[in-house]
C-alpha cells in the first residue's frame, strides 16, 4: 500500500507543480516549456529593429492620404512665389 501512496503523492505533486507553472505562466506572461526544447518566444518577444520595423509600414504612406498630398503641394508652392517676388 505505501508503494500505492507514493506513487499517488508523485502524481499528485507533478499535477500541482505543471498547474503552479500554468498559472505563473498565464500570470507573468511566460510560455510554458515542459519538455525543455529550444522554442521561438524569446525571439519573438524581442523588439523589432531597423528593417524589420520598416516592412511593417507601407513604402509611402502620404500617398495614400490625399490632404497630406494637397498640404505639401501648397507648402512646395509658396516657396516658389516667394523666391519669385524677392528676384
Amino acid at each position: 500500500m505505501s508503494a500505492a501512496a507514493g506513487g499517488l503523492r508523485q502524481l499528485l505533486t507533478a499535477a500541482v507543480t505543471a498547474g503552479a507553472a500554468e498559472a505563473r505562466a498565464a500570470i507573468f506572461g511566460h510560455a510554458v516549456n515542459p519538455l525543455g526544447k529550444r522554442a521561438a518566444t524569446k525571439l519573438l518577444r524581442k523588439k523589432l529593429i531597423g528593417e524589420h520595423v520598416a516592412q511593417w509600414y507601407p513604402d509611402d504612406i502620404k500617398r495614400d492620404d490625399p490632404e497630406v498630398m494637397a498640404r505639401e503641394e501648397k507648402e512646395l508652392a509658396e516657396p516658389v512665389i516667394v523666391l519669385s517676388v524677392l528676384l
